[in-house]
């Protein structure tokens, strides 16, 4: 019995040597350096939002920050292509295709193609705020728009709201305006109004507020479709300094645009002008004080950044696209990074959700006929 109880010692103790002590260095040991995954070329486009000649200018030193900077992430690439689709849908359809790997799309290319592509990031431009200069969001409704001026903020957004103009310096304004406070207001009373709108290819002009008026008073509220055009007095296809000189004089009860086109120093000009004595008066300071939303859209998204899905172009791995996500945010934040998307007024970059463009989703929807 001593005799098997020494043996088994005996073994546990071999077993137990062996068990600790470190492998001998080898080949197979991770090595110190960083792994480096090579990727030939890299094919950018951008929508023709602007001349090409002009965004092509502007994005040639991208080139080399992009190169440099994905080598920072462990990703060498040996040439970045850049171009300009000769319209929005040759980008849609060559990211579809996966000969285009990135692409500065505009909201109505992503959601056209979304099924091939990917949001990488969300483009930010200057946002309109309240006299804090705080960004206003469309979810916050017509108040924090009807309770001062509004102005440039200090934040920049992802996106821009259309709002419905009125004049409550007016009979028909004003009544319009108190039956929204009160949530009395009807689809008559919006008929019964003068109308003007952009044309019907403008989202803040014409596209975004036929959503308000569908979601409100037609479909959203069991009754047909009722867009603008579905409006009995309605003059399109004006311009918006038009559109508010013309909602100042009493040429039109209801105006729709972008927010906000109070802000514009033409909206102030015709503002004195129109109201001269009334301002000598005492009676309004500016024109905030007479021209209020009665609606407000959701938001315009700006243009962002796609990549084309990893299942139509192999190379759009999650690991690339994590450092493209990186690396364009980190050239957004830079004056350098900057002067090469300038033609598209880009202030820097924000990562996103694909819900975000759901309003985008539902103009498509109701003028896909």
């Amino acid at each position: 019995m001593k005799k098997l109880l020494v043996v088994l010692l005996s073994m546990l103790m071999v077993v137990t040597l062996f068990g600790c002590s470190k492998p001998a260095e080898d080949e197979t040991q991770p090595s110190d350096e960083p792994k480096v995954t090579e990727i030939d070329e890299l094919n950018i486009a951008f929508v023709p939002s602007k001349p090409a000649d002009v965004i092509l200018a502007a994005a040639e030193p991208l080139k080399q920050m992009l190169i440099d900077k994905l080598a920072e992430k462990g990703f060498k690439v040996g040439t970045v292509n850049i171009d300009v689709g000769t319209n929005f849908a040759v980008v849609g359809e060559g990211m579809a295709s996966g000969a285009i790997d990135i692409g500065f799309l505009n909201s109505s290319t992503y959601i056209l193609y979304s099924d091939s592509v990917d949001l990488l990031l969300e483009a930010l431009r200057n946002g309109v705020g309240d006299a804090n200069g705080r960004v206003i969001m469309p979810s916050e409704g017509i108040t924090p728009w009807n309770s001062g001026i509004t102005t440039d903020a200090k934040e920049l957004a992802a996106g821009y709201a259309a709002l419905t103009y009125v004049n409550i310096a007016t009979e028909k304004g004003a009544d319009l305006y108190q039956k929204t406070l009160d949530g009395t207001l009807t689809w008559e009373d919006l008929d019964s109004a003068r109308w003007q709108s952009s044309s019907p290819t403008s989202g803040s002009g014409y596209i975004y507020p036929s959503i308000w008026i569908n979601n409100t008073f037609g479909e959203g509220a069991g009754n047909e479709k009722r867009t603008i055009a579905s409006l009995s007095n309605l003059v399109a296809d004006q311009s918006y300094s038009d559109m508010m000189s013309a909602l100042l004089t009493g040429g039109c009860d209801v105006i729709v645009g972008y927010a906000d086109i109070r802000k514009d120093e033409l909206s102030t000009t015709n503002f004195e002008a129109a109201y001269k004595d009334e301002i000598a008066a005492g009676k309004y300071k500016n024109i905030w004080d007479i021209i209020k939303i009665i609606a407000v859209s959701d938001f315009i998204m700006n243009d962002n950044i796609s990549v084309a899905k990893q299942e139509v172009d192999p190379k759009m791995t999650p690991e690339l696209v994590k450092a493209l996500q990186e690396v364009f945010m980190d050239i957004g934040s830079t004056p350098e990074g900057l002067a090469c998307v300038e033609p598209y007024s880009h202030k820097g970059y924000q990562i996103g959700q694909d819900s975000d463009y759901d309003g985008t989703r539902a103009a498509a929807k109701l003028f896909q006929e």
